[in-house]
């Protein structure tokens, strides 16, 4: 591993030094010489290089990486399948995990919870809108940077939902601990599978444990399809009945009774936030007694056995009153069933045949590798056997062939025996498209997402224009395998002509012309109205990756930042023994109410809101129509600075609350004491978030945005 350090990949990125190592990667700290800026790189270990399995993963994660753009995942920059070094080029993320985070703080407040598992969905919800499954949810796997943004990361066991699943071994995949009770039984894992492990994960938050814990994972994984977790409110007693009911919703055993989607849970979560106090009360079935479990499990397993459709039975069974209803549970009890009912047959047949005098008949098994699978049923010799098939995929073998079988050929067994084979499904052939006259950039973009493999070579063509494909070898049209590597011949530029432009679009304007003047590009700048922060670029005249010859003129148009209101976070604390009722709370920024909340101040000590301005303004807190705290808000540095208050009197008042009002003009200070430090870190305090290694601390996390 240290000899990559200070290595360069493909002329562009230098190695800096190993932050990460996985199972069939290592996760490099980079710099971008042509951007000028720190990347990740997670770079294909060697041994696994002429592994095509391990290959074909490490390519699936970058083309699932490569579909989502949401600020909540990390971002995928470029990718390289050629040659001895495979790797992908993310977003460097300067920051710990989740799972770090909450062991520090043993468990999390609530209200940050709420915020981090918001972000979390939110993710979730563009993933699965673009098809994508992450499969892997888990503390571990969610990076906290320094302003509490959350990144979601690892997609490397993620697959399109559309795409059919290949194996058994592929769908019990994920973490243990985070594991959804199908994925543990084996069985297919959906967008519902992600949102359990969501669900573990807000349990771990709140709690500051995961809820299932053994010795082995196959304890964890059988917790996980049985037992129930201990209750949230059992282990934190603080945490709302309603964000009790949102996890233990998302960690139902049956997936047909949690959220439908992320967007449903992350509507559940947002009522909740309007409303601490809600209570949802979901229902869900009662359990069936074991002894019907049991039956139904039966009758199940020997319908499968059969080919017959259980459900089809059930509804020719006019009398049947019992909703038939599969879950891993039931699942698990059938195949305990199932098990006791072969070996009574078994231990039956055992006594007929010893009773009888008559013997199975042995008979030699025959060489299956190798026949076409149809054909091999029909054959005499294979009568006596009954075949299983247990994979069939896309395989180097010609469609239909058996390249396995169970049992060894030439053994003698008895006659309607199991045998378990692989059939291949053929090799994936496609047509090579016709890429004459494409950009080098877009030639290679159209083969990554066909999956094909390719190189670039630069020939002299004065009839063509550089950097644009003049053929490819094989030709366009050709029908190649998936493996193929392709030739893409592209016209050689001439020298100092021309430059790829970079991306400027969100850099400031000082940024922007340092990068083109590095180009020897000359920059023309038209402010426009924008909601962006002023001086930041909201569009170029030359798209990113095009050429422009060396000299000429970019055009930036760059906001002047007439619609950009920036937001700033409000620190209220309340003195201790203030009245346990409510108030109505309003800020007032230039005489306008900008915020209305219902606080108690014994329940909540320390209150933090968020409001919009520009620039530096004052904002009056009322608490029962009476000036409670004025602040000087600078919203360009998110600093509030308190200038006035706090007014305790009013809690020493009438316990009735009052109608709000309009706020009195800021006065002078009432000399009443100020209130003492609450005992719990606000989110405006930086000791609340440690760093990933160090003592010093975060920056405050924004966790009371709401």
């Amino acid at each position: 591993m240290e000899n990559y350090i200070g290595k360069r990949l493909t002329g562009r990125y230098e190695l800096l030094k190993l932050i990460g190592s996985g199972g069939m990667a290592n996760v490099y700290e980079a710099k971008d010489l042509l951007e000028n800026k720190i990347v990740a790189i997670k770079l294909l270990k060697e041994e696994y290089l002429t592994n095509e399995e391990f290959v074909r993963r490490f390519r699936n994660e970058s083309k699932v990486i490569a579909v989502l753009d949401h600020p909540n995942v990390v971002k995928v920059y470029d990718v390289n399948f050629t040659g001895a070094e495979q790797y992908i080029v993310m977003e460097y993320i300067d920051g710990i995990t989740l799972r770090q985070y909450i062991s520090h703080q043993k468990r999390l407040r609530w209200k940050d919870a709420v915020h981090f598992v918001t972000q979390i969905l939110r993710a979730l919800e563009h993933a699965h809108e673009n098809g994508v499954i992450h499969r892997d949810i888990k503390s571990q796997n969610i990076m906290l940077l320094r302003d509490g943004t959350i990144k979601v990361m690892d997609f490397g066991i993620a697959r399109f939902a559309r795409e059919n699943i290949r194996s058994m071994d592929d769908r019990a995949i994920g973490s243990v601990h985070y594991i959804s009770p199908e994925q543990a039984c084996g069985e297919e894992s959906d967008e519902k599978s992600d949102l359990y492990s969501v669900g573990v994960i807000l349990y771990e938050m709140l709690t500051g444990q995961v809820p299932f814990d053994g010795d082995t994972p196959e304890q964890i994984a059988m917790k996980h399809i049985h037992n129930r977790p201990t209750p949230i409110s059992a282990l934190a007693p603080d945490v709302p009945t309603g964000l009790c009911e949102i996890a233990e919703k998302a960690m139902q055993k049956d997936k047909n009774l949690r959220y439908r989607s992320a967007a449903e849970m992350l509507a559940a979560i947002e009522k909740f936030k309007q409303n601490p106090n809600i209570v949802f009360e979901y229902k869900y079935m009662p359990e069936e007694p074991d002894s019907v479990k049991y039956a139904r499990s039966v009758s199940t397993i020997q319908a499968e056995d059969s080919g017959e459709d259980p459900q089809d039975e059930a509804e020719e069974d006019s009398g049947e009153q019992i909703i038939v209803k599969r879950s891993p549970t039931i699942l698990v009890l059938a195949g305990i069933a199932a098990a006791c009912v072969i070996t009574a047959v078994l231990v039956l047949l055992g006594f007929f045949y010893y009773g009888s005098g008559d013997e199975v008949e042995d008979v030699v098994m025959p060489q299956l590798v190798g026949m076409d699978f149809d054909q091999a049923r029909e054959m005499e010799e294979c009568k006596n056997f009954y075949f299983v098939v247990i994979e069939n995929e896309l395989t180097e073998y010609p469609k239909g062939q058996i390249y396995y079988q169970s049992i060894e050929p030439g053994i003698k067994v008895k006659a309607n025996r199991r045998v378990q084979v692989k059939v291949s499904a053929g090799i994936d052939v496609l047509e090579v498209p016709d890429l004459t006259g494409y950009y080098v950039g877009e030639a290679e973009d159209a083969l990554f997402e066909l999956g094909l493999d390719y190189t670039v070579r630069t020939v002299e063509d004065s009839s063509v224009e550089a950097d644009r494909v003049i053929r490819t070898d094989p030709p366009a049209g050709q029908e190649v395998e998936q493996s193929t590597q392709i030739i893409i011949y592209v016209s050689r530029a001439q020298a100092t002509t021309s430059v790829k432009v970079p991306r400027l679009v969100g850099y400031d304007l000082e940024t922007a012309r340092e990068k083109l003047a590095a180009l020897d590009l000359n920059v023309e700048v038209e402010e426009v109205d924008s909601e962006e922060a002023p001086g930041t670029v909201v569009e170029q005249s030359l798209p990113q990756n095009e050429y422009a010859e060396s000299g000429s003129t970019i055009t930036l148009r760059v906001s002047n930042g007439s619609g950009y209101a920036a937001a700033a976070s409000l620190t209220v604390s309340f003195p201790d023994g203030a009245p346990n009722r409510d108030y109505t709370l309003q800020v007032y920024v230039n005489g306008e109410e900008v915020l209305r909340e219902t606080v108690n101040p014994a329940a909540t000590p320390t209150w933090v809101g968020q409001i919009e301005g520009q620039g530096v303004l004052n904002a009056v807190v009322v608490l029962d129509g009476q000036q409670y705290a004025v602040y000087e808000v600078n919203f360009t540095d998110n600093i509030a600075t308190l200038t006035e208050g706090y007014n305790t009197g009013i809690f020493q008042q009438s316990s009735e609350p009052s109608e709000p009002a309009e706020p009195s003009e800021p006065s002078e200070p009432s000399g009443e004491p100020e209130p003492p430090t609450p005992s719990e870190p606000s989110p405006g305090d930086p000791s609340s978030l440690p760093t990933g290694g160090g003592d010093s601390p975060m920056e405050a996390l924004p966790g009371d945005d709401w």
